[in-house]
């Protein structure tokens, strides 16, 4: 259980770490390259860590096929990404599942999607068999904008040596580390452009690493995390540093509609303090695809909103019941209302009181960090291995930043 105190008059700076996000995947397509790039800056996290056991296992243990069929491969969604490894290598994979946050449902419909249009035959038993059959389309329509999808459809391509023409894939995700994992593919060799019309065009290539060190990008969410703590925790000012301020466009939108007091020091720096925060003002918040504001931050968001002047409108586009953060933070004495899987509101600023709160995904725990910080006397939370997942020494580097958390 974590322990945290009302906290206010934070000064500090913090560094962002690389993305997660962007890590999983680019380790995933490593072991394509047996792992001859060097990632300076990948993070030792839970999920990395889980990832690379999985694989090691896989391996040692596949002959005629890639074997993901153990139990721990249902522990994390990073597991999708090791399919294009055993389609390569072996041409025939064997998956369990895949676990991750419970944010509700999130099936896999898009993702067997392009592996049918990639030319994989796919088979249902005890197991799911994933096997190469024929040459991928030259025209790929994904279903939706899915991140993991289109991550592992281009992994598999990159290094798929059965077609000799360009393949067109429409309707695709382009977030920063979407973006951060095709440079990392066309270091490689790979030779993939990415359209501003969120299409991308993939032709023929042969391997050929250029660069044998890679560097991941900094994660934006987390940045945006930190943004948010400290423009609502009391008499508080924090200099975000390592981030890259192109990336978080969608939210100084959002800021200044709240009245937010930041500042872009350069491009890889911004300053947030919460001296105007009595002045915050109520605003409508939409998640949308990338460039749009994330899903990811609309539970942290929305907590901040339980501070603002008036009535916040929330309209989650991408996933059904991302709400129960809310629940929540009304055990904590906020105002809200769930109107419906994709819509709520909170209602004018209230003062937070301390309760015993839980979380089932990351996002949600962040949430439930800034309402402590927010909330009168101690707040209490529990299932504190959700956190542990992403965050490494989480409790010294909140403390560091003068943050009142304790792990008991």
């Amino acid at each position: 259980m974590f322990q945290v105190k009302y906290s206010s008059g934070l000064r500090w700076e913090v560094t962002i770490w690389a993305s997660k996000n962007a890590s999983l995947p680019i380790i995933s397509a490593n072991y394509l390259l047996d792992n001859k790039v060097k990632l300076t800056n990948k993070p030792w996290i839970v999920d990395v860590q889980v990832l690379e056991e999985i694989f090691e296992e896989a391996k040692s243990k596949s002959t005629d096929f890639f074997d993901l069929t153990m139990e721990k491969a249902t522990k994390v969604r990073a597991s999708i990404l090791l399919i294009p490894y055993g389609l390569c290598r072996y041409k025939k994979v064997k998956f369990i599942g895949s676990g991750g946050c419970n944010i509700w449902k999130r099936p896999l419909d898009t993702f067997d999607d392009w592996l049918v249009q990639a030319g994989i035959k796919i088979t249902n038993g005890d197991f799911k068999t994933y096997e190469i059959f024929t040459k991928p389309k030259k025209n790929i329509v994904m279903q939706e904008f899915s991140v993991t999808a289109i991550e592992t459809l281009l992994t598999y391509l990159a290094f798929a040596d059965n077609f000799d023409y360009d393949i067109n894939i429409y309707q695709v995700a382009i977030e920063p580390h979407v973006r951060n994992l095709i440079k990392f593919l066309n270091n490689a060799g790979a030779n993939i452009t990415l359209n501003v019309d969120h299409s991308i065009v993939v032709k023929p290539s042969k391997i050929q690493i250029k660069n044998h060190e890679f560097t991941i990008i900094p994660d934006y969410i987390a940045a945006w995390t930190y943004f948010a703590i400290w423009a609502w925790a009391d008499d508080s000012e924090i200099t975000i540093k390592n981030v890259d301020v192109d990336d978080l466009s969608s939210m100084y939108s959002i800021a200044n509609r709240i009245w937010i007091d930041f500042k872009i020091i350069d491009k890889h720096t911004i300053r947030v303090n919460s001296f105007n925060k009595k002045n915050y003002k109520a605003i409508k918040l939409e998640t949308r695809i990338y460039p749009g504001f994330p899903t990811d931050l609309q539970s942290i968001f929305g907590t901040l909103l339980t501070q603002a002047n008036w009535v916040s409108k929330i309209f989650e586009t991408l996933f059904e019941w991302r709400f129960g953060y809310l629940s929540e933070l009304e055990n904590l004495w906020a105002k809200v209302e769930i109107l419906n899987p994709h819509q709520a509101i909170v209602i004018w600023p209230v003062k937070l009181k301390w309760w015993y709160v839980t979380s089932t995904d990351l996002r949600w725990w962040w949430a439930m960090v800034l309402a402590w910080i927010m909330a009168k006397w101690t707040t209490n939370i529990m299932n504190e291995n959700i956190i542990l997942r992403w965050y490494d020494n989480i409790v010294e580097n909140l403390q560091n930043i003068w943050v009142d958390i304790v792990h008991i």
